[in-house]
């Protein structure tokens, strides 16, 4: 049995014990106070070069498409953790279902069938652009015939040229850097693409005195966010935060800083 003194220290040890346990449970003493649940994060892949839209610099993505998908998936409440890409494996990855969503899909119907396509964020003119010595012009997709077409492995430019059979298309640049400079050793007699990306591109590389940008515009291009079928609740959520952005102009601003 223990002394008075004894059963003193002992009362006071156990009292000191337990107001350590209380400190140790409170909010902001013995732990960090809780700040809310963590924000879930979503997989988003898209091209690792398509400047000025989106590529990898110092291994971070960068470019306009970039931010505003930033800014719409962080809108539908969640944080964006991007895997840039060869196009080709872009692709493989959404239609495997690896990822929560990727960018920026042309709409074709074989993709609405496949995919949720969320969209369209913004539009683009595709166009035919030559060497500075070469056809004048074009009407109708006939004329392309005695000529050689480059185009990037994987991409589609719209029904009426990818179902164009008659055409004889070089699909062995992997992205649109290398294309136009197949262009410019004249490799190829024209090649297709996004206005902005080739003209970025030619000025970058040293070519915009070498090539012509064709008058006609072929196509006004929708780009869209392609989702899993089996993800259906984050293509409503993108869904949601892609007509609320339209909504306030938010996209709008985004576009206009980097005019």
């Amino acid at each position: 049995m223990l002394g008075p003194a004894m059963a003193f220290w002992a009362t006071a040890t156990w009292r000191l014990l337990l107001a350590a346990l209380l400190l140790i449970g409170a909010p902001g003493m013995g732990q960090a106070q809780a700040s809310g649940p963590a924000r879930e994060t979503w997989v988003i892949a898209c091209d690792s070069f398509f400047p000025p839209y989106n590529w990898l610099d110092q291994g971070r993505i960068t470019g306009m498409d970039a931010e505003i998908i930033t800014a719409l998936v962080r809108r539908a409440g969640a944080e964006p953790r991007f895997e840039p890409a060869p196009w080709n494996r872009v692709q493989q990855l959404l239609e495997l279902g690896q990822i929560d969503a990727a960018f920026q899909f042309v709409g074709r119907p074989d993709r609405f069938e496949k995919f949720h396509m969320v969209g369209p964020f913004r539009h683009g003119e595709t166009v035919f652009a030559v060497p500075r010595d070469g056809m004048p012009d074009w009407d109708k997709l006939e004329d392309f015939i005695p000529f050689s077409i480059g185009v990037v492995q994987g991409y589609t430019y719209g029904a009426a040229f990818d179902q164009a059979t008659y055409l004889r298309k070089e699909s062995t640049a992997g992205d649109n850097r290398l294309l136009l400079r197949m262009l410019a050793a004249k490799r190829v007699d024209a090649i297709i693409g996004d206005r902005v990306t080739l003209a970025y591109l030619a000025q970058q590389e040293g070519l915009r005195e070498e090539i012509r940008f064709l008058g006609k515009t072929f196509d006004r291009v929708a780009r869209y966010v392609a989702v899993p079928k089996a993800k259906t609740a984050v293509a409503e959520r993108l869904q949601r935060a892609l007509d609320a952005m339209n909504g306030d102009g938010s996209i709008t601003r985004i576009m206009l800083n980097w005019e």
